[in-house]
């Protein structure tokens, strides 16, 4: 015997109700009571636990929102750490295998990766220059550090990597912190770690606002322990006020570029296998951390790096050029104001810069009176004018730039695995790594890219310049409409 008199379908409303007996309509009724029931009870009970982080779509989320963790509230984390010189072919599956696996979006963890064969530099391939492209999203000619070392008119003073003057970084293109804590008025909080440009004191300058400064920074040690670093980033993290926790970690580590400027780079090395090891597993306890924290769900990391490293023999007496055997001590010392950079290339600037044409040609001659036609084709000795427009460097849009002054009048640029110093004392020993060249020219000034986190797709994308990074900073912050980021088009949109 049929329960209902007439069969009904639960799944759908009957269109003709009429025809359901008065016995049909109080069972279905009842049934509807029960499960009424069973659900307001399951609803009481679950208001009773600790609200879970969301695990739903990976999307950017709502500044709004907040998160538990199971002891804390928090809000959406971001964390960018460079590695200064590390160059993709530095991702190897023996002595880097969590990056390794990362780079080939393979993780243990609940994790989108988004990764590229490669990430391109800016021209000069330098550390500061590089670094404040990455949270400025300009060039360097744009940006204002457009290289490593300059003359700056304004101060009439130089600029060098450990120059904190707040005069000069002031006329500098806005860093990513300051536009974020900026435009929250101040909630958005901002920590960096020895990033450069970042540790630069503006309080006794003028009207620089407050924001120019990330909230919290820490100076650049150069003999900082990895796991110190590491304790650093993880105190900014478990600040137990949600206020005064930074939404905004940004971390830096020189380890691998200092070795290789003294030895180069060669995955033969004992020395390198152990230190980029380290740095590997440097990573693992960052994200081992945070999911210990419960909070991989809600936070994206990107692993950067500024440039690559290329090898050059300085032992042959054919790849590297001493300016002092073109030119004797002095000589030019009444035309020319300053010699800045080695390496890569040198920037010559001039006391009288309408002398530089004559000066050039004299330049190229005297190198191939010193080093011979075959030597000295590999350097091209160039006015700024004439850098090619691909490298995005000096007027390469053909217009005027703010920092057109802080450019050389003259360059002498090495071709890869060639270099160029001042002196013969700065030749080293044996195989020096460098850095600087053009990346059209040289592929070992490539940096590396890996994101992880609810931001990305899992995905390997084509290469990108390493502007875009700004970008993907504002995308992470969910602080700003589109109509504020400063491009169009970024890798994420």
């Amino acid at each position: 015997m049929l329960l209902f008199e007439q069969p009904v379908d639960l799944e759908k409303n009957n269109e003709d109700d009429t025809n359901i007996k008065p016995f049909a309509i109080s069972r279905h009724f009842l049934l509807k009571l029960l499960l009424c029931g069973i659900i307001l009870i399951e609803l009481l009970l679950y208001s009773k636990c600790p609200k879970p982080i969301d695990n739903g779509p990976r999307t950017i989320a709502n500044r709004s929102n907040t998160y538990f963790n199971g002891t804390h509230d928090f809000k959406t984390l971001t964390i960018l750490i460079s590695i200064d010189g590390f160059h993709p072919r530095l991702i190897d599956a023996k002595y880097t295998p969590f990056l390794y696996n990362l780079h080939n979006l393979r993780s243990p963890y609940d994790m989108n990766i988004t990764t590229a064969p490669y990430m391109i530099p800016s021209f000069p391939t330098q550390t500061f220059p590089n670094h404040w492209s990455m949270v400025t999203g300009k060039y360097p000619i744009e940006h204002g550090i457009v290289s490593n070392i300059f003359w700056d008119n304004f101060t009439s003073s130089e600029f060098r990597p450990n120059n904190l003057d707040a005069r000069i970084w002031s006329n500098t293109a806005d860093p990513i912190w300051q536009l974020l804590q900026t435009e929250s008025q101040g909630e958005y909080k901002v920590a960096t770690h020895m990033w450069p440009g970042s540790e630069v004191v503006y309080e006794d300058h003028g009207d620089v606002p407050r924001e120019r400064m990330p909230f919290y920074f820490g100076k650049f040690n150069q003999w900082e322990k990895l796991q110190d670093k590491l304790a650093q980033i993880f105190r900014y993290i478990d600040m137990p006020q949600l206020k005064d926790r930074p939404e905004l970690v940004i971390s830096y580590i020189p380890n691998v570029d200092s070795y290789g400027h003294s030895f180069g780079y060669d995955l033969r090395d004992k020395r390198l296998q152990k230190l980029i090891g380290e740095v590997d597993g440097f990573f693992l306890d960052l994200i081992e951390g945070l999911q210990k924290r419960n909070l991989l769900k809600i936070s994206n990391v990107m692993i950067v790096s500024d440039h690559g490293m290329s090898n050059v023999n300085a032992n042959d007496g054919e790849h590297v050029v001493v300016w002092e055997r073109v030119f004797p001590a002095d000589a030019m010392s009444a035309f020319i104001s300053h010699l800045y950079n080695e390496g890569p290339m040198m920037m010559v600037c001039l006391k009288n810069p309408r002398d530089k044409q004559w000066i050039r040609d004299l330049i190229e001659a005297q190198l191939e009176k010193a080093y011979g036609d075959e030597i000295s084709r590999k350097f091209h000795v160039i006015l700024k004018e004439d850098f090619d427009p691909s490298w995005k460097y000096f007027q390469y849009d053909n217009r005027k730039h703010r920092y057109d002054d802080r450019v050389g009048d003259i360059w002498i640029l090495a071709d890869e695995y060639y270099a160029i110093v001042k002196e013969m004392g700065d030749v080293p020993i044996g195989i020096m790594g460098t850095h600087g060249y053009n990346f059209n020219n040289c592929s070992d000034m490539a940096s590396i890219f890996i994101g992880m986190g609810p931001m990305f797709n899992n995905e390997v994308v084509p290469p990108f310049e390493n502007i875009e990074v700004y970008n993907m900073l504002i995308k992470a912050s969910a602080l700003l409409g589109e109509e504020k980021t400063k491009k169009e088009k970024s890798l994420l949109q």
